[in-house]
């Protein structure tokens, strides 16, 4: 598996851990496992530098769900999203604290090269980092 960052490494565990199987940081080969949960995360964008010397910032982290069947893509993509939405934050990983995450809704992302049905949606996340 390609290594995570450390937010989508933690939303990778978190689903994981709410009972989500097939949770990879980069897709896999459809041999390998034929319908994953892919999450990835954008970039660190910064909001403030608080009094302690750490970061506060956003960062997006995308779920994409991969299913044969159209519906299982959406009902999986749908299932993921409510659980995180719902998960218990703030957590902390690696000298970072995701203190909050929200997400912009999902939708159908089209098919993949194998024809697969792909669902997905955005976490957005608050996110508290260390720095020095």
């Amino acid at each position: 598996m390609a290594p995570c960052g450390d937010v989508a490494g933690a939303v990778a565990s978190m689903l994981c851990a709410l009972g989500f199987a097939g949770v990879f940081c980069a897709p896999p080969s459809a041999g390998f496992c034929a319908e994953p949960i892919v999450v990835t995360q954008g970039p660190f964008a910064r909001e403030a530098r608080l009094a302690d010397g750490s970061e506060r910032g956003r960062v997006d982290v995308d779920v994409l769900t991969c299913r044969e069947e159209a519906g299982a893509a959406e009902a999986v993509c749908l299932d993921a999203e409510r659980a995180l939405r719902g998960a218990a934050w703030p957590i902390d990983v690696d000298g970072v604290r995701i203190a909050s995450a929200d997400s912009g809704g999902a939708g159908p992302r089209g098919r993949d090269g194998s024809g697969r049905w792909l669902w997905g949606f955005t976490l957005i996340c608050t996110v508290v980092r260390h720095v020095g």
